[in-house]
């Protein structure tokens, strides 16, 4: 059966490292993985954990206002009600600005959540599920659009991910795990979406079979190619293939291939060095991001 099989990992954009880790380990409950470093050391992003599934806090992150829409939105799953009160909780201590928690009708995917805004202005959502994800798990991510006959098309052609239909005014995609990417109508796309951040974007599995698939199915249907420059710099495993690339409304998107390997996260040291070896034999160097030199 054609399609992308899971949700992956997401990277959303954090000014202030220490101060997202902070709430995002205390406050949401996820879990710390590891921080990555730029060539000379300093801090580049930190991973954490929503169960099995990577949430990167990446620097430098973005100076806009939060969108009108509420979109985008991360979502994370809570697989029990006390638990799900208790971050509740912990999320309006915190001084976050939130949301009442939303009862959801017998019809929706979800039974009950909770929107906010963190520090950053990232729209983040906590929800209780109809289909259990576990304990903790990445539930959701919800993109703007401009054109919702357009985004059906290609969430369900290009990507092979089966409508569920509407809640509380948003189209949602469900992968054959229960998790979801779900669409918001809008006349205009706002700042959050046109401005994106480095190296944020909402990454899926697919087979490998599937993978051959959808290189010609995703310009087919709208979106744009922008290669793998992880491969580029020699950062792929034996046999793994992937590929960057936006939807019709520019959402920035991934899908990964396993192949007959699959490499745990390689120190900061060796990722430079295989990096500046494979640029080098490009005709290219680190770029100043990469080296630690960042715009404030």
């Amino acid at each position: 059966m054609f399609g992308a099989e899971t949700l992956d990992h997401i990277a959303i954009p954090v000014r202030d490292l220490p101060r997202s880790e902070k709430f995002y380990l205390e406050t949401v409950g996820l879990t710390f993985l590891t921080q990555r470093k730029n060539a000379d050391g300093s801090p580049r992003h930190t991973y954490v954990k929503a169960g099995e599934n990577i949430i990167g806090l990446n620097l430098p992150g973005i100076q806009t206002e939060p969108s009108p829409s509420g979109a985008p939105r991360y979502g994370v799953a809570i697989g029990s009600e006390e638990k799900f009160t208790s971050t509740v909780e912990q999320i309006r201590k915190s001084g976050i600005v939130d949301s009442e928690i939303r009862e959801h009708a017998s019809t929706s995917p979800f039974a009950r959540s909770l929107r906010f805004t963190d520090f950053d202005n990232n729209h983040i959502e906590i929800c209780m599920n109809r289909q259990s994800l576990g304990e903790i798990c990445l539930s959701h991510v919800v993109f703007e659009t401009t054109d919702l006959p357009r985004a059906k098309r290609f969430y369900t052609e290009a990507l092979g991910l089966k409508p569920l239909g509407e809640d509380q005014g948003e189209t949602f995609f469900e992968f054959p795990n229960h998790q979801m990417i779900g669409v918001s109508p809008v006349a205009a796309l706002s700042d959050r979406t046109k401005r994106h951040g480095r190296a944020v974007h909402v990454a899926f599995n697919v087979s490998q079979e599937d993978f051959d698939r959808m290189l010609e199915l995703i310009p087919a249907w709208g979106g744009a190619n922008q290669g793998d420059f992880r491969a580029e710099d020699g950062l792929r495993a034996r046999g793994e293939r992937s590929l960057y690339f936006s939807d019709p409304d520019t959402n920035k998107l991934q899908l990964t291939a396993l192949g007959t390997e699959n490499w745990s996260l390689i120190s900061n040291e060796e990722k430079w060095k295989r990096t500046a070896e494979n640029r080098e034999k490009l005709g290219r160097g680190l770029s100043r991001f990469d080296r630690g030199v960042k715009s404030s």
